[in-house]
């Protein structure tokens, strides 16, 4: 290989070693081959793999491939989001359900420490799809989410129990059509993704937050909402992930939005939020059992805050 393609290569290409691939896992990111010292287009971004591909790259020599720097980043939320574990589809709905909860933890915890990505929010749309078809199965399968000792993972496991409990309560209420009842799903898992801009330390705060931090931790709807802008989602889940902070009387961030100008889609989110905030343990409050959850929205905040038919209807899914 001569210099001025080995310049080329140092300031245009990282190696992409093969074995980094993943059978029957899709790349969002192209990746080319050297030859004769030129570097040629192999696969373009949303190109599957398959086993037999992979062992005829290395019977030909190819160990490594190359990736535009620039995609990176990429690469290494590929790879993080290619190893996560799948969920056993002959498990009962009370072990999926558990199951999806880890698996969604592990999810975010991705989310919060790479490059939103088009792998990123497939991987999310298929955590949202298994999550509905479990609870369509059984809803009172929500019943079974775990409980959690610490506030230290609370990040992590919120927004994916977040959307169980607000595909129940669709279910509850009635929703039927299963690609709405998805879009629910996945703007619940989606609905934090802005406290990933967010210091852990001030997410953790034990004390009153300052003027100056409320306004950080009070931008992440608007911040989340950017950082999805180039995803390919629909209109429900990204409304859910701006609006998960409104409240019926108007008086809920970023926009003052009341009941007339909020999605009955989005107030379910924002009910199953505050549930599972009261019902968790934080490093500013002590964890609640669900009925003292229940209690405290509905001596606190049914009357101008929550939907009162999402209310019911989490109750009902509550003590099926």
């Amino acid at each position: 290989m001569n210099e001025s393609n080995s310049a080329n290569i140092s300031s245009n290409f990282d190696f992409f070693s093969v074995d980094r691939l993943i059978d029957n896992s899709v790349t969002d990111f192209d990746l080319f081959i050297n030859l004769r010292d030129h570097f040629i287009l192999y696969s373009g971004s949303g190109y599957r793999w398959s086993r037999e591909e992979l062992t005829h790259l290395f019977h030909a020599g190819h160990t490594s491939l190359y990736v535009r720097k620039q995609d990176v980043s990429k690469t290494m939320m590929y790879e993080a989001i290619a190893k996560l574990p799948t969920v056993r589809q002959d498990l009962s709905p009370s072990e999926r359900i558990r199951a999806i909860e880890d698996l969604g933890a592990k999810f975010t915890q991705c989310l919060f420490e790479g490059e939103i990505t088009e792998a990123c929010t497939d991987k999310a749309k298929l955590i949202a799809q298994e999550l509905t078809d479990c609870i369509l199965e059984d809803r009172s399968c929500v019943l079974n989410l775990g409980d959690l000792a610490g506030h230290d993972f609370y990040t992590f496991y919120h927004s994916i129990r977040v959307s169980a409990y607000s595909v129940a309560v669709a279910v509850s209420l009635g929703l039927s059509d299963v690609q709405l009842l998805r879009e629910i799903a996945l703007g619940g898992v989606l609905h934090d993704v802005g406290k990933r801009d967010v210091p852990v330390a001030l997410l953790n705060k034990s004390g009153p937050l300052s003027e100056p931090e409320w306004s950080i931790v009070r931008s992440h709807p608007k911040v989340g909402h950017a950082n999805i802008a180039q995803s390919i989602l629909s209109h429900v889940p990204r409304e859910i992930v701006l609006h998960h902070h409104e409240r019926r009387s108007g008086l809920g961030y970023p926009d003052g939005l009341d009941h007339r100008s909020l999605l009955t889609e989005v107030q379910i989110v924002t009910l199953a939020d505050i549930f599972d905030a009261l019902t968790s343990a934080r490093s500013y409050q002590k964890r609640r059992t669900r009925f003292e959850a229940l209690d405290f929205i509905k001596h606190k905040l049914l009357k101008d805050d929550i939907c009162p038919n999402a209310f019911r209807a989490l109750v009902s899914c509550l003590t099926a």
